[in-house]
């Protein structure tokens, strides 16, 4: 019997690669930050916290040192590091060695490589056939394993892979985990991966009488998404189809695709069935003279608008926030906040407003998001840092009495999730004392006045 909150598995990563996007600013084999790390003298593209950290990571770093010295100053994807690591590895017989972990016993010639079904995505097999040229430049005299053998170990590594996040669960890094890689996926799971630099720990979000591997799930996705979407993703992915419980069950689906009830003086919404919409929750204003077709142009609007952000604004929080803005304004028929792809605009706009230091334009969209959290099951830690977030903003603005419940709110989900000696949830404790302590001053000096 496991309880919720209690720790199902930690493991080390058998191999893994720091993000491009964050060298200089994390040590390469403990992904911590720092402002002081120093760079490999061979290879110039790793770095590291100090001689301890390299010489930890000396095993792993030294074939792929040459290799990355022999294309600099070029520096590979992520994706081509990471199997370059997994050939090394191969080379070294180290692919079939067993390592001991909470469920069992592991090797990555275990892992399932679904080499059938990659052979039939071409999409996948572009992927392969340009990381071989790449690894072809890396590896020089030293031969790429054969074919049918480099195909297993890309399978093994695109299916198995985690994305290694920082406590705000944004992406720093790629790793494969040798027991990790045992558990399922549920949209509605029982229990949530985490990662404290490197280290992995899977914690139960709910009672498991048995915590045996077949019973534990995860999710592979972010819960946020439709049933389609969530299915898409998964079939792209990892080539299945998701039949959990969940996903059995449209009804959420209905309330993520709603619009704005067409009342004018009301701020209800109309729920999706199949290619019509109900009665207002609110008013019960009719919903049959929606169009279909007006419906689907709001649809492309909104995700013409997120893809703008995506490709052209991510690094621009002030425009972020004003196509944001632009898109609820010329959308506003059928803007809601209890829309699938509302929810995702108000979310960018909450992180831009952050990113840019508005903190009331922050606040007021990260209110808005909370419409968003009946969509993610029981204590998801993306719940807790955003609650983290909102409250923090409110401290920052001297809401305390909101700011406390807000971060009460966050604590109780943050440490089942990530544990009360996570990073994240000691700066959510201090926080919280941070709030505490001041509304003790403020009583204090309310009373001597």
């Amino acid at each position: 019997m496991k309880r919720t909150g209690d720790i199902l598995l930690e493991s080390e990563p058998f191999v893994h690669v720091l993000s491009h996007k964050e060298t200089g600013k994390r040590c390469d084999s403990c992904f911590t930050s720092g402002d002081d790390l120093k760079r490999c003298t061979v290879c110039k593209v790793v770095r590291y916290c100090n001689s301890a950290c390299q010489k930890v990571d000396w095993t792993s770093h030294k074939g792929e040192c040459r290799c990355l010295k022999r294309v600099f100053p070029d520096v590979p994807l992520d994706s081509v590091r990471l199997m370059l690591k997994l050939i090394l590895k191969q080379k070294a017989g180290d692919n079939g060695k067993f390592v001991r972990n909470d469920i069992g016993w592991r090797n990555f010639s275990n892992f399932q490589s679904h080499s059938d079904k990659i052979m039939s995505d071409q999409q996948r097999m572009e992927q392969l056939s340009k990381i071989a040229f790449t690894l072809e430049k890396l590896l020089g005299d030293s031969k790429l394993p054969p074919a049918d053998e480099l195909l297993e170990i890309f399978g093994k590594m695109v299916i198995n892979s985690f994305t290694v996040c920082d406590g705000e669960l944004q992406p720093v890094g790629v790793a494969i985990y040798l027991s990790p890689s045992l558990l399922d996926h549920s949209c509605e799971p029982n229990a949530v991966a985490t990662f404290q630099g490197t280290k992995l720990t899977v914690r139960a979000t709910q009672d498991i009488p048995d915590p045996s591997p077949t019973n534990i799930y995860i999710s592979y996705v972010d819960q946020l998404d439709t049933i389609a979407e969530r299915r898409r993703q998964l079939w792209e992915q990892y080539y299945f189809s998701c039949q959990c419980a969940r996903c059995k069950d449209n009804s959420l689906d209905g309330e993520m695709l709603s619009v704005r009830c067409q009342r004018d003086s009301c701020q209800g919404y109309h729920r999706r069935q199949e290619d019509e919409f109900g009665k207002c929750k609110d008013c019960s204003y009719q919903g049959n003279t929606i169009r279909k077709e007006d419906v689907e142009l709001f649809d492309a609007a909104c995700l013409e608008c997120l893809r703008n952000i995506k490709e052209s604004s991510k690094n621009d929080p002030v425009k972020v926030l004003q196509l944001c803005k632009q898109c609820e304004e010329e959308q506003k028929q059928f803007f809601t906040d209890h829309n699938i792809h509302c929810i995702h605009l108000l979310v960018k706009a909450f992180d831009a407003g952050i990113d840019c230091g508005q903190w009331e334009a922050a606040l007021l969209y990260g209110s808005r998001v909370q419409e968003s959290y009946r969509f993610y099951p029981p204590n998801s830690p993306h719940v807790g840092i955003e609650l983290m977030k909102v409250g923090k903003i409110q401290l920052y603005l001297e809401q305390c009495q909101q700011a406390l419940i807000t971060l009460q709110q966050a604590e109780k989900i943050l440490s089942i999730t990530h544990g009360r000696s996570h990073s994240l949830y000691e700066d959510l404790d201090g926080l919280i004392h941070q709030c505490t302590e001041e509304m003790r001053v403020r009583r204090q000096i309310s009373i001597q006045d």
